[in-house]
């Protein structure tokens, strides 16, 4: 009886943590381990809620109790994860390696496998990784993730070969983003421009994107381009001290120095210790009194 109440109270605690209402899932679960104190689906759970709350060492235990009653391959996974947030890379491999040898065909073993290389600068690895997710499932995500791998590595081409290679529906911003930086590091303004109107097309408040596209514009000597966009961005982000330097920058490359010292007064009165745009304040009045 306790252990059909278990299961219940677990799996109300479930929907709570899938609702992001941690503190009443936390309480379901405690009552699930109450009455069921070796039911792996709860230990688990418990390992989850607290890597949620960067509690990763009682996380750790959680996932390690849970492994203890069945060894299931996700479990082992969870732990890999735990062990990465402490840094311990090579644990966090081994845990990886074991859900594998479970299950061979297990895909949350091999992306966080392939995300762990990432982070330990494995790159040959996690390209290994996700082209054999990709060769198996023939998702575009996962060409998209192989994409990423290579701009890290600026290989341009190849990570435009992926993105190109994958059909790009609606509301994929995020694709578009990534074609048009690979094209402006080709030196393809023209494609790089088209690629970031693509994606804000599908996403008209994407700050970082409006930026790169002024950077373009700037690049192929469009100020007037650039600085609407900067203008735009900052409409969107008013506190955006980092547009405003980059404006104000904009600005005194043109001559225009009382436009300049504006923005970055407006900058600095938001992050007066900001280097860049204490920097640029000091060329601009020199600048001013030499006139």
């Amino acid at each position: 009886m306790d252990k059909e109440k278990a299961i219940e109270r677990n799996n109300q605690g479930a929907r709570y943590f899938l609702n992001r209402q941690y503190d009443k899932a936390l309480a379901f679960y405690q009552e699930a381990v109450d009455l069921d104190p070796s039911n792996p689906s709860v230990l688990n759970n418990l390992g989850l809620y607290y890597h949620q709350q960067k509690a990763y060492r009682k996380a750790l235990s959680f996932f390690e109790k849970a492994y203890s009653f069945a060894q299931k391959p996700h479990f082992l996974v969870n732990q890999g994860n735990a062990l990465a947030m402490l840094g311990k890379y090579a644990e966090a491999s081994r845990s990886y390696e074991q859900a594998l040898e479970l299950d061979p065909a297990h895909k949350g073993a091999r992306v966080s496998q392939a995300q762990l290389s990432i982070h330990t600068g494995d790159y040959q690895q996690a390209i290994l990784t996700w082209k054999t997710l990709l060769m198996e499932e023939g998702d575009s995500q996962y060409a998209i993730e192989l994409a990423k791998v290579y701009m890290k590595l600026e290989s341009w081409e190849k990570a435009l070969n992926q993105l190109h290679g994958i059909q790009i529906e609606d509301g994929d911003a995020l694709a578009w983003r990534m074609i048009g930086q690979c094209e402006y590091q080709l030196k393809n303004f023209g494609l790089a421009i088209k690629a970031f109107k693509m994606a804000l097309a599908e996403n008209p408040d994407q700050v970082d994107v409006r930026q790169h596209l002024a950077v373009t514009y700037l690049a192929i000597g469009k100020g007037a381009d650039g600085i609407h966009q900067l203008e735009v961005i900052l409409r969107l982000d008013p506190e955006n001290f980092q547009v405003m330097t980059e404006l104000a920058v904009v600005f005194l490359g043109q001559g225009e120095k009382e436009k300049a010292v504006f923005w970055l007064d407006k900058a600095l009165a938001i992050r007066p210790d900001f280097p860049k745009a204490q920097h640029y304040k000091k060329l601009a009045e020199t600048a001013q009194q030499q006139r």
